[in-house]
């Protein structure tokens, strides 16, 4: 019989390693819409100026200045994914709290599977700069994309392992 929740334990290390996926989700969904028109978060318009060049035919800075309506546009979406970030990532941190942490079966899953469902849109999202040959480095691919996504495979698998 168990004796209770652990840090020290897979399940710990998975409690964790969700909590920081939801975290890194809260902290960038909150900034975004402080940081998106700061010299900063100008500079793209998707990934980075470089690539988004690449794909949008010109540099980020040039085309939202030349378009006022592309720019309110980009505030606008950049803004909604902000929100939808926030509660995204509060949902990830709730469900590791007090269900993963409680040793729900069913948080666990529901963490790995949204882990899992994200994956295919985040490929299409990169998709157009793979077709335009756009040169991305994974310190070009926004974190709230890559550092969950490299999280959840060790994440699954120690909760798995301390659930068993």
């Amino acid at each position: 019989m168990s004796t209770g929740f652990q840090w020290a334990s897979p399940l710990g290390f998975s409690v964790v390693l969700f909590i920081l996926s939801g975290v890194l989700w809260v902290v960038i969904g909150v900034l975004t819409p402080l940081m998106l028109n700061a010299k900063i978060g100008g500079q793209a318009l998707i990934i980075t100026s470089r690539t988004d060049a690449v794909v949008f035919g010109g540099s980020p800075a040039d085309l939202l200045q030349a378009s006022p309506a592309l720019a309110q546009l980009r505030t606008i979406l950049l803004t909604i994914i902000g929100g939808l970030l926030v509660a995204a990532g509060s949902l990830f941190v709730a469900l590791a709290w007090f269900g993963v942490r409680q040793g729900q079966t069913w948080a666990l899953g529901s963490l790995t599977l949204a882990g899992i469902v994200v994956l295919p849109f985040w490929l299409l999202v990169l998709w157009p700069y793979f077709q335009k040959g756009a040169p991305i480095a994974l310190i070009d691919v926004p974190p709230f994309m890559w550092v969950p996504a490299a999280l959840l495979i060790p994440a699954a698998v120690m909760g798995w392992i301390g659930l068993r």
